[in-house]
Order: C-alpha cells, then structure tokens, then sequence
C-alpha cells in the first residue's frame, strides 16, 4: 500500500463520529451504525425531534427512510405526524412489527431508519440492532415507561445497544414544572391505548401521584358499586310468602344494594 493509500484510508476510518446530531454514517466497508434512542412522556416531543434529525440525513443527501407504527392513525394515516400535525419527509412505510418492512429497511441502499413510537414494535430491539451491525444509522423514538410508569419490554431490551439516548421532557398541565410522566385520564388498563389530549396528560412527579389517588379513588367507587349491584349478597324485595291455596311462592327477584335503597326512598314518599 502506497502512503497516499494509507493516507486515504486513515481518513476514512477517522472521520467525524459525532452522534449529537445523528450524524454517524457508515463511511467504511466494515463499518458498523449507530443507535440513537430518543426516550420522554406523552408530549414531549419526540416525534419532533426524530423528524428533525431525520430531515437534517435527506438534506445531506443520504437515503433514508421512516417507518410508521400501522396502529397509530391518529394524525394522519400513511405518515409520521406529531401532535401538531408537522409530517416528516422522503419515504415512509407502515407496520405493526419491524419483520413486515424487512425488505425496505435492509435495502443496502438505506443508510438511515428512523422509527416512531418504538415501545409498540414486538421485535424493536433485535432489529434496530441488526441494522446497526449492518452499517445503518438507526434512530428510535418511543415513550419512557406505560401511564402506571412501567417500563415497555422492547425499550429494556433496546437500551444496552444505543450509543445514545436522550431524555426529553414535557411541561405539567397541572402545574406547569417539568414533567417526565404520562397520565391516562380514562380507566382503560389495555397498555396500548393510541390517544391525545383527550386521553394523556403530561405530569411531573408529585401532580402525577396526586392525580393517580384520585384516579384509583373514582375506579374504587365505581367499583364498589358495579359488586353491589351484582353482589350475590344483593336484598331480596320478599321471602317465600304462603298463598292461599296452601302452596309456597317463590322467592321474589333479588335486586343490588343501590337499587334497594333507591325503592326504598321512593316508598317513604
């Protein structure tokens, strides 16, 4: 190998490495990728962040492409779309776990994948970090934890493999401080529940606990009320009566705790 060779090739393998801006590509044959995982609360913008670091790869002319969690329908149905409604550019494809968009992804003319709402793709971290290992500069976008402030599986599994992951954060609806948690307002326990405002709420620590009491409260309530209306201890409106006829009458129908004190109240009036 000649010095101008060698000269080349060192500048080749030297060359900025930075993931700041996730700027990291595969300059080098054997060169592998990088892992950028953008971690936050309902939001926080997330989203905002992976399209912009996504754009900033289009513009350098790099091919890139997107890739939409199929579930997510929200804003708009084929392209990646934050609460405001800002879309990202270039290709896009849809999916509800990674092995569906396996060819377009592992084209070897794709350098960089940039994929939103991670937490909801079954096999996220074996593939981001396949890609990776095949030169691809990956990016994942996805919650920090479940609104009950549980960690997703796949974000877990991911982590160990980021070179980077950055925290971002939303502000409180209640109080306005920084907020790191997201809070479902309904009492749907399904993990996946695909919403906005009318379903999230951004929190910081102590509104969230304040906000969960209450929350735990109001469904202890209904609860309680659901068992006494069904609960097999429920009054009966009369025991077995003796007809006239010497025969014993049946019991008559059995009602719920509520419905009994509300027959009750309208007897005393």
């Amino acid at each position: 190998m000649d010095i101008e060779a060698a000269k080349n090739e060192m500048t080749c393998c030297s060359s900025n490495s930075s993931l700041s801006d996730f700027n990291t590509l595969p300059r080098c044959p054997n060169r592998v990728g990088s892992i950028t995982v953008i971690l936050g609360p309902m939001f926080s913008g997330k989203t905002t962040e992976l399209l912009r670091l996504h754009d900033r790869q289009i513009i350098a002319k790099r091919t890139c492409v997107l890739v939409k969690y199929a579930g997510d329908t929200r804003y708009d149905a084929d392209l990646v779309a934050t609460h405001s409604k800002m879309t990202g550019q270039g290709r896009t494809v849809k999916a509800h776990r990674l092995s569906e968009v396996q060819s377009q992804i592992f084209n070897d003319e794709v350098q960089v994948v940039s994929i939103d709402e991670g937490q909801f793709f079954e096999d996220l971290a074996e593939t981001c970090e396949e890609l990776a290992q095949r030169g691809k500069v990956v990016c994942v976008a996805a919650l920090n934890g479940t609104f009950e402030r549980k960690p997703f599986p796949q974000i877990s599994l991911l982590l160990p493999y980021a070179n980077e992951i950055k925290q971002v954060t939303a502000v409180c609806v209640e109080c306005g401080s920084q907020a790191n948690f997201s809070f479902r307002s309904t009492l749907d326990k399904k993990v996946e529940v695909i919403g906005g405002s009318d379903t999230y709420t951004a929190l910081c620590r102590e509104c969230y606990v304040q906000k969960s009491e209450e929350k735990d409260a109001e469904e202890q309530m209904k609860t309680g009320c659901d068992k006494n209306e069904n609960d097999i201890t429920g009054i009966f409106l009369a025991k077995k009566e003796q007809r006239s006829d010497g025969s014993v009458s049946p019991p008559r129908k059995k009602i719920g705790l509520s419905k009994s004190m509300a027959l009750e109240a309208t007897a005393r009036t």
